[in-house]
Parts: structure tokens; C-alpha cells; sequence
């Protein structure tokens, strides 16, 4: 800035002078300023910029900024969770119950949704194809007892839980069929429907609640043995009776024959001496009582289709497959002697 000051100072006196001087003084003089001149502008900085700054306290028509449900819902994409609908211990009521383990529930803000419990495989209202259980009994007899146990379960479940506040923990999946785990009183009620044997476990989290409904033969488990009702036999003395069969051990029956098994009782008031009785199949397979056992009143001998030692209240085929069918077959357990039967079909 120094610098042309200087040269416009020089330029005003050269205008003063300029009749004292001539023609070719007054190129050079010129020549001169124009030079330095043109130095001067290239080194000083440029002048600022001023903007005008509008300070308004309502947003901006047309804004471009992103608000922050946007940027949430970006993430969300960003994650894979553009299907899924979150929920985390939000109170709702339950205002329905189905089969298969769909529950209708009303949130706080007054929406229904109905949602299938996370987890589990549950009945439905009729039943269910017995091959989804695995040791349940297969055929018409497991279809039988599954739909009695679905109608069971579902009236349960209504009585139990509808108009019942409930917290519902996560809920995830499509929009068509989401599943969730929902709590009532502290506890889980994908839980419950397991312990109570209404559903088997399709999650390592109810693993354990599968387990203790499958030993303690409830609900669907319950299907796993047949049990005639009333007994079934065809002479009042002796009073044997068939009074359980477990034909379809989990998993591999062959893998399993001491699972597989006849359950002979006592039902009568006085002893009975096996030794000339037997236990038939359906087919040309007997097993024959030699070892002289005796039954009181009210007792029970388990026959296992395996191999084994027998001990009080076991007695073991030998065989070395699997003896009963899983979905059809007729037991007879015939005294020897007298040439009586007692059948039990299923």
C-alpha cells in the first residue's frame, strides 16, 4: 500500500509539471508508474469479502439440512435393519391369543400387532404333524393326542394371559411374521410355553426348559408314550395290564433301544407270578418272562427292547433293533397257561 501511494504521489506532481516537460520524459514517467504499479497490485493480499449474514428464528423454507431421524434411519441401513422392527420393555396388554404360539397385544399408544413367540415352535389350536417332535409317538395316535394337547395349550394360554399387561423385551423379523419375547410378572412367557410343554425349543435359551418338560412327560411329551384309558384288558382275573408304551425314543431309535419301551403293571389285588407269560409284537417277535418274577399289587416292570442286566422293576428284550413301531402297532401280553390276552393297539 506504501508503495502505491508513492507512485500516485509521483503521478500528481508529473501532472503539475507536465507542461515542463517533454514528449518522450512524459512516455518514460508514465512507463515508470504503470510498472510499479502493476507490482504493488500483485503483492498486496486481497480484500476481504463481506457476506451478508441473515439471522432468522424459524427454519429456513426449503432447508437441505438432514434432520436426525434421518441420519438414524441411514445407520439403521447401514446395519441391515431396514426389515426389522425394535422394541425393548415396552408395556403392551394382551388382547388375543392364537395357535402356534401368536399372541395380539395393544401398545401404549393404542396399536394392536400380533407377533409368533421367539424361540419356540409351539402347537397349534388342532395339533401339529407329530414329526416336528422329535420321540413324540408318529401315525394317528401322536396326531390324536397333539390335537387334544393343542386345544389344552390354547385355552391355557387364553385363560392365562388375555387382558394380562405384558413387556415386550425385543420384538424382530419382517413385517409379515415378526417374533418376539415378551415377559409377563418377570417372567418370559416364550419360556413358560416350553416348561409347560406346549412348544419345543428352537433357541440354546430355552434348551434347558425342553429338557425338564420332556422328562416330566407334560404336554407335548405326554405324546411320546401311550397310555390306555380305561385299562384294557379281557379277563378281570389276572388284572396285568399293558399300561405304557414308549415306541419313539429321540433321535435315533436304533441308537436308543433301552428308551424303547413296554410298561407291564399290576392293577389287581393279589400277586401275580409271571413265569409263564409273554410280551408279543405285531409280528412274530416275543419276549418271554423265564426268570420267575412275581408283581404285588400296584407294581410295575419296565420291559426295555435293549440289551442289559435286569434289576428290580427292569427287565431287557435283548433285541438288537428296534422293536416297536412309532406310529402303529398291537401289544399282546398272553398268559401261556390260560391262554388270556391283553392287547393294547395304537
Amino acid at each position: 500500500m506504501l508503495v502505491l501511494a508513492v507512485v500516485l504521489a509521483v503521478g500528481a506532481y508529473v501532472v503539475t509539471r507536465i507542461d515542463a516537460l517533454d514528449h518522450r520524459t512524459l512516455l518514460v514517467v508514465v512507463a515508470v508508474g504503470l510498472a510499479v504499479g502493476g507490482v504493488a497490485a500483485q503483492s498486496a493480499p486481497p480484500a476481504p469479502v463481506e457476506v451478508a449474514t441473515t439471522v432468522a428464528s424459524d427454519p429456513v423454507p426449503n432447508a437441505t439440512t438432514p434432520a436426525a431421524s434421518d441420519d438414524r434411519r441411514t445407520v439403521a441401513e447401514r446395519h441391515g435393519e431396514t426389515g426389522a422392527v425394535a422394541a425393548a420393555n415396552a408395556s403392551a396388554t394382551v388382547v388375543g391369543v392364537a395357535g402356534g404360539g401368536r399372541i395380539t397385544y395393544r401398545t401404549a399408544a393404542g396399536e394392536r400387532r400380533t407377533i409368533r413367540l421367539a424361540g419356540i415352535d409351539a402347537l397349534g389350536a388342532g395339533g401339529g404333524d407329530p414329526e416336528r417332535f422329535d420321540g413324540v409317538v408318529t401315525g394317528s395316535y401322536g396326531r390324536t393326542c397333539l390335537a387334544e394337547v393343542g386345544r389344552r395349550a390354547l385355552i391355557d394360554a387364553r385363560t392365562a394371559l388375555v387382558g394380562e399387561s405384558v413387556t415386550v423385551r425385543s420384538v424382530t423379523g419382517s413385517a409379515g411374521a415378526p417374533t418376539a419375547v415378551l415377559a409377563a410378572d418377570g417372567r418370559s412367557l416364550n419360556r413358560r410355553f416350553v416348561e409347560r410343554g406346549y412348544a419345543r425349543a428352537t433357541d440354546d435359551r430355552y434348551a434347558d426348559a425342553e429338557r425338564a418338560a420332556r422328562s416330566a412327560g407334560r404336554g407335548v411329551w405326554s405324546c411320546a408314550t401311550v397310555e390306555p384309558t380305561p385299562p384294557l384288558r379281557e379277563s378281570a382275573e389276572p388284572a396285568l395290564r399293558i399300561a405304557a408304551v414308549h415306541p419313539n425314543p429321540p433321535g435315533d431309535d436304533a441308537a436308543a433301544l433301552d428308551d424303547e419301551y413296554v410298561v407291564v403293571e399290576n392293577a389287581g389285588e393279589e400277586s401275580v407270578d409271571l413265569s409263564d407269560w409273554y410280551l408279543t409284537d405285531g409280528g412274530d417277535r416275543t419276549y418271554f418272562f423265564f426268570d420267575g418274577r412275581t408283581l404285588r399289587p400296584g407294581e410295575q416292570l419296565v420291559v426295555h427292547v435293549g440289551d442289559g442286566r435286569n434289576r428290580d422293576g427292569h427287565v431287557y428284550w435283548g433285541a438288537s433293533a428296534p422293536v416297536l413301531d412309532n406310529d402303529r402297532e398291537t401289544l399282546k401280553l398272553v398268559d401261556g397257561d390260560t391262554d388270556r390276552v391283553v392287547r393294547l393297539s395304537y
